[in-house]
């Protein structure tokens, strides 16, 4: 991959809630219903905010998505990538690799848990590992793809989401798309904007992290083909 990060998402969960549909920017109508109170608490509790924006790093590897500050890692989330490989066809199922960025966020007010369908909250809430249900839950990070490898992103519907099945996080068992856990995802929701670059690699975090902190050098010194330049900074 030499200099480059690699995006790979799938539709996934997305196939079932978003497969038909064109990319139209639906926003979530204010939500019906409350999460229950354990589920609460768990929201309710999050790291601070980091004070400079993030970028985020996807580890193929490692089934692993690192917030990264001042070129530091400030915090890791366990999450899930597709099961069918890496791979950015219509059609594939498989998670995008490369460099891409947030093109919308979706479902600020909805509950923990709740269910979104065509990228709309139903008012249903399920609990984590619910039993034979595997829907978008509680927060949709939409991303777009900045490189060749990549350029189906978008219109794939490749999200970073909510899993009611948390028991899946840490191996590949997605459709496509990045699956983290409620908590986290709320989390996370909150830190970032649209344009916030995204990382994924088939490669550790540490290693990643080194490789975009020399990406940004090469563009700051213009050793890197100007062609290149976006692929790596906004």
């Amino acid at each position: 991959m030499g200099k480059h990060f690699f995006l790979t998402l799938l539709l996934g969960g997305c196939v079932v809630i978003s497969r038909a549909q064109s990319p139209s920017l639906n926003s979530s109508p204010s939500p019906t219903a409350t999460p229950q109170t354990g589920a609460a608490a768990v929201a309710a509790t999050p790291t601070p905010a980091p004070v400079l924006e993030p970028s985020l790093i996807v580890s193929i590897s490692e089934q692993k998505l690192a917030v990264v500050v001042n070129d530091k890692v400030y915090k890791s989330y366990k999450i899930s990538t597709s099961r069918y490989g890496e791979g950015d066809a219509f059609g594939s199922w498989c998670t995008p690799i490369g460099h891409l960025a947030v093109a919308t966020k979706i479902g600020g007010s909805v509950p923990f848990g709740g269910v979104f369908e065509r990228r709309r909250y139903t008012g249903e809430i399920l609990s984590v590992n619910a039993p034979g249900r595997d829907p978008i839950v509680s927060r949709i990070i939409w991303l777009r793809g900045l490189d060749y490898t990549n350029k189906n992103a978008f219109h794939r519907c490749i999200y970073i989401h909510g899993t009611p099945q948390e028991d899946s996080l840490g191996k590949k068992a997605s459709y496509g798309c990045i699956r983290m856990r409620s908590s986290d995802i709320i989390e996370l929701f909150n830190w970032v904007a649209t344009g916030t670059e995204v990382a994924i690699a088939d490669k550790p975090i540490g290693r990643a992290v080194k490789d975009l902190v020399e990406n940004r050098r090469l563009v700051a010194t213009n050793t890197i083909r100007p062609e290149i330049k976006s692929v790596f900074v906004r």
